[in-house]
């Protein structure tokens, strides 16, 4: 069965070719501007990554250009893994059960947490994401992005770094303990 395409009319098709071009190429590239900022927000984590693809790849969520570019996502998990490992050995000998153990885990890396370190840090203004909603500046969904950007982040240095940069980078800018 054939479905029914509408013709556009040819100004909005070349509208939409128009924005589609634009927005594929800021999709794939970063300007010089947006370079300097990505770079800032490493230099006051006080790490430098020896990719600068990598860096950007951190930032990038994979609502950004349809996933057509090399995403957080495995950072991410990455990052996520380290820092239950990380803060579950700071507070193993300070919980009295699993249980306390557990709870105190899952509350550090709670999004509300990491998404108000990723504030701090000017993370949210680096972070390449589209939001799912249609209306233009609308910011629904950017806090759980903005943690997961913060996880990657950790897993680039982490991937990049080693395991003892990662948890310099932990201690001095996430958790205090």
């Amino acid at each position: 069965m054939l479905q029914r395409v509408s013709v556009l009319k040819p100004a909005r098709l070349a509208s939409n070719i128009s924005r589609c071009i634009n927005y594929e190429a800021r999709a794939y590239s970063t300007s010089t501007e947006d370079a300097a900022k990505v770079s800032a927000v490493y230099k006051r984590l006080g790490v430098e990554l020896s990719d600068p693809s990598l860096m950007t790849q951190a930032i990038t969520h994979k609502s950004f250009a349809h996933g057509s570019v090399p995403t957080n996502e495995k950072l991410g998990y990455l990052g996520r893994t380290f820092l239950e490992l990380h803060i579950t050995e700071q507070k193993w000998d300070k919980a009295n059960s699993n249980k306390t153990l557990r709870a105190t885990v899952s509350y550090a890396l709670s999004s509300d947490k990491l998404t108000k370190v990723g504030r701090s840090l000017g993370v949210d203004e680096v972070m390449r994401w589209k939001s799912p909603s249609s209306t233009p500046g609308s910011k629904t969904g950017e806090d759980t992005v903005l943690a997961h950007t913060v996880e990657a982040i950790v897993g680039a240095v982490y991937h990049d770094k080693g395991s003892k940069a990662a948890r310099e980078l932990v201690n001095k800018h996430i958790y205090t303990y």
